[in-house]
């Protein structure tokens, strides 16, 4: 992502440069620094405006002019976030001017200002540190327990789904009613506050030593600073085959908020969870006890579907879009950042559940009831509104995101790609849910 770091004075004085790209021919260090000294004296010259950058086939150059015509220049990735070049640049010429103030020497070049410069590069850029590492087997170990630390929290919020056969648990009826019960008992009372603190907070504890002491906190890092900035997407192609484990977490964390939550995607639309109803006109119970003559297992494979189109399928069309003939590079990040949106995906689960919906006051278990309560003014502003929101949401951090994650190799431009695989990938939806569940 970086290629070049070059710290000279407005009229071509230099006094430190790294390359962070190697290339077969070596580069004239003079040159270049008189070459961006004459178009930055240039551009402020005849414009009377100071240059800030200019942009290559694939480069862009980032100019930083501070105080004693000193002048910061970083060429980068024209994919690389540059709110996160810019943080750099203030924090390289920040550490520049703690380690050698104001004094100035002619033809003096600081070369050991080199550990200095990775070190806020590697702090900033931790993806690029990443091929250094190696995921050992306790490492997926321990991501699958996060994981699984997800869901359990999802449980304890949301309770058990409504299905039948599911025996009534959440954080209340596990932990409160007995607690209540017990008040007279000063020791069970005691006891079960600890069991509280032991359900809600091991866990927790569990992930921190994880995260602590081993690689796990790395498949996440990147989720959250994606969520951040999905700008920062580009920065996936930098990291190393172990972070395709997110894809399996997400899938975990998907399909508890889906059951948990008791809400589905189905036909290009959010739907509540009826007991009994999965789709309209749908009539069989929601029997966990008999899988195979009740609706569950439709639930399990539309929400499924529906994960596995957005991760697989939508990066597979994009791929195809643009051409790419070595497309396992391009299909490979676009696939991670698609697992990653999901967690986005996930919050429309959430405003649509069974849970949500009686905990705002409606009735989705009574669909005579709910269909009246669905053309309300209040549902509109309290579920229809936040879902579409998450929704659209999920789609943009997906589009923002594929789209920098490899150049196009053919003239049709990427923004149009991801719009197109985006639409092919929701008809595709309705096409399958369609041809299973036509006739209902």
């Amino acid at each position: 992502m970086i290629k070049n770091l070059l710290i000279l004075t407005t009229y071509g004085q230099i006094f430190y440069s790294q390359e962070f790209e190697k290339t077969e021919e070596a580069v004239d260090v003079a040159l270049t620094g008189g070459l961006m000294s004459a178009i930055y004296s240039m551009a402020s010259e005849t414009q009377r405006e100071r240059i800030s950058e200019f942009e290559l086939v694939t480069s862009r150059i980032v100019f930083q002019e501070e105080k004693g015509d000193l002048l910061f220049v970083l060429t980068v990735d024209k994919r690389m976030d540059i709110k996160d070049t810019e943080d750099l640049l203030n924090m390289i010429a920040k550490r520049f001017y703690e380690k050698y103030g104001d004094v100035r020497i002619d033809g003096l070049v600081l070369t050991d200002f080199v550990t200095d410069a990775n070190e806020i590069i590697y702090q900033k850029l931790w993806y690029l540190d990443t091929q250094k590492k190696k995921f050992r087997i306790w490492d997926y170990l321990g991501t699958f327990f996060v994981a699984l630390v997800i869901s359990w929290y999802s449980l304890l919020i949301f309770g058990s789904p409504p299905i039948k056969g599911f025996i009534d648990f959440d954080i209340r009826t596990f932990i409160w009613d007995r607690l209540i019960g017990t008040l007279s008992t000063p020791v069970t009372l005691i006891l079960n506050i600890l069991f509280l603190v032991a359900v809600i907070a091991i866990p927790a504890i569990a992930v921190f030593l994880l995260f602590r002491f081993t690689n796990v906190k790395d498949t996440f890092r990147f989720s959250r600073d994606y969520i951040t900035r999905p700008t920062r997407a580009s920065y996936a192609e930098l990291l190393p085959n172990y972070f395709l484990i997110n894809i399996l977490t997400s899938f975990i964390v998907y399909v508890s908020f889906m059951m948990f939550a008791g809400a589905f995607f189905v036909e290009l639309k959010a739907r509540p969870l009826f007991p009994g109803s999965l789709i309209e006109g749908y009539t069989k119970d929601f029997d966990f006890t008999n899988f195979s003559e009740s609706d569950v297992g439709d639930q399990m494979w539309l929400g499924v579907f529906a994960w596995f189109s957005w991760v697989f399928i939508f990066p597979l069309i994009y791929s195809l879009i643009l051409g790419e003939k070595k497309w396992g590079k391009i299909y490979k990040n676009a696939m991670f950042i698609a697992s990653i949106a999901i967690y986005i995906y996930i919050m429309c689960y959430i405003f649509i559940g069974v849970k949500y919906l009686e905990g705002i006051g409606f009735h989705p278990r009574d669909i005579a009831l709910y269909n009246s309560e669905r053309q309300l003014l209040t549902f509109q502003l309290f579920s229809s509104i936040p879902l579409n929101i998450f929704f659209y949401g999920f789609l943009l951090y997906l589009g923002l995101g594929v789209t920098r994650v490899s150049p196009s190799r053919t003239r049709i431009p990427s923004l149009l790609a991801v719009g197109v695989a985006i639409y092919l990938t929701l008809t595709l939806q309705g096409i399958v849910f369609s041809i299973f569940y036509g006739g209902t």
